[in-house]
């Protein structure tokens, strides 16, 4: 009787700088009282609500950068001028805000 090995899905290396970009990000949307949530799922990212409560979901399996660009992005849409953050997060955010109006 032959055995069955399941081998488990390598896990993700995880880049601190990025990580703490997302952190980051995330606790922007903070500023703008949402709350996100890095969920598993069929999607992406994006704006949800839930009764009263603002929130952004993230999908749990993408890559740091993806996710960063989509925390970016949606914080372009969102409008975060009068948002303190350091300057190289409201680069970033302005550089997806002009990605956009390319598209």
């Amino acid at each position: 009787m032959a055995k069955h090995v399941i081998k488990k899905a390598p896990k993700k290396k995880i880049d601190a700088d990025k990580q703490a970009t997302i952190d980051e990000l995330i606790e922007t949307f903070g500023k703008l009282e949402f709350t996100v949530r890095i969920e598993k799922g069929r999607f992406k990212g994006g704006f949800c609500l839930l009764r009263k409560d603002r929130l952004f979901l993230l999908n749990k399996d993408l890559e740091q950068d993806k996710m960063i660009n989509i925390l970016a992005r949606n914080l372009a849409a969102l409008g975060v001028d009068k948002v303190y953050m350091k300057p190289n997060l409201r680069e970033l955010i302005e550089n997806e805000m002009m990605e956009d109006n390319k598209e």
